[in-house]
């Protein structure tokens, strides 16, 4: 990683959260981001055989939610799929690239593609506002893109955009936009927690019911086609300092488990942004993190 760089993610570290004023560009670098690529001319259909979504629809320059799921139909890893000129990368959180880089290669056999691990070389940085740069991938929620570049370009980028009025925030942000906007995630600590509804994948895009089959399939069909989820994800917040574990559970008055914590983020003012993956049946009760703090303001996404 270039000093120049280096100096960019330093200033961050004391940048301010992003506001919600569409007026205001914020430039938001990911470095806990990392990238996969996958290339070579059978690249799209590798991928097509194992992901939850239809690889095959998607555009140059453009993006998708999808997944990959173990036998049993539950998440192994979560992530944005971007097609490029030569293939495909994958961006999700940098603690998980090592373990899906090796997962793919595991299908890799005779194909004729290449797999890398470029979390080093490739950095992730996240654009808030109605003026994106021309060469970020345009993301579903609006006014949100993502530039994709190695170090040196993202330094220019970034050193461009900065020259322009675009504005440093926090990394935290962009984890509080991506839960205010229903867009789940997947740790070491979560996988094979937790089924494709269940983190209402179904209900973003980012399952195909129309193409073929991938590691998985028959069991998230089967309850999309005949039964319905018990469990769904919701957004709440609590007041604490504590930043809980991915993973942990949530409990009702009784310490019942009513779910698990999906994701969780610190604002302003100890006030702690969470995703939870709750039971339909217990949502609506009072609920607890598992060192007793009371969780507020619990809604659904739809």
């Amino acid at each position: 990683m270039t000093a120049d760089y280096q100096s960019i993610l330093q200033q961050q570290a004391s940048a301010p959260l992003a506001t919600r004023n569409d007026e205001n560009h914020y430039l938001i670098p990911l470095p806990s981001y990392g990238v996969i690529t996958v290339t070579g001319e059978e690249a799209a259909n590798f991928l097509q055989n194992l992901l939850t979504n239809d690889v095959k629809q998607l555009e140059q320059q453009a993006s998708q939610i999808t997944a990959m799921c173990n036998p049993k139909g539950r998440l192994l890893a979560l992530f944005l799929l971007v097609k490029t000129e030569s293939g495909y990368q994958l961006v999700l959180p940098q603690s998980q690239c090592a373990f899906l880089a090796q997962r793919l290669q595991m299908f890799k056999l005779r194909s004729k593609v290449e797999i890398a691990d470029c979390s080093e070389t490739l950095q992730v940085c996240g654009l808030q506002g109605n003026d994106p740069s021309t060469s970020a991938i345009p993301l579903p929620s609006q006014s949100r893109a993502l530039l994709i570049a190695s170090t040196d370009q993202m330094t220019s980028d970034l050193e461009d955009l900065m020259s322009k009025g675009w504005q440093l925030a926090a990394e935290a942000s962009w984890f509080i936009t991506e839960i205010e906007s229903g867009i789940p995630v997947i740790f070491p600590s979560s996988r094979e927690l937790f089924t494709a509804q269940q983190l209402n994948l179904d209900l973003i895009g980012g399952v195909s019911f129309r193409k073929g089959c991938y590691p998985g399939q028959e069991v998230v069909a089967r309850l999309h086609y005949l039964g319905e989820p018990k469990r769904r994800l919701f957004q709440a917040i609590a007041k604490t300092d504590i930043l809980p574990e991915i993973g942990e559970t949530i409990v009702d008055k009784e310490k019942a488990v009513i779910g698990h914590v999906v994701n969780a983020i610190h604002g302003d003012e100890k006030q702690l942004f969470l995703q939870l993956s709750l039971k339909l049946d217990g949502a609506n009760q009072d609920l607890y993190l598992s060192d007793g703090t009371a969780i507020e303001s619990v809604h659904a996404y739809v």
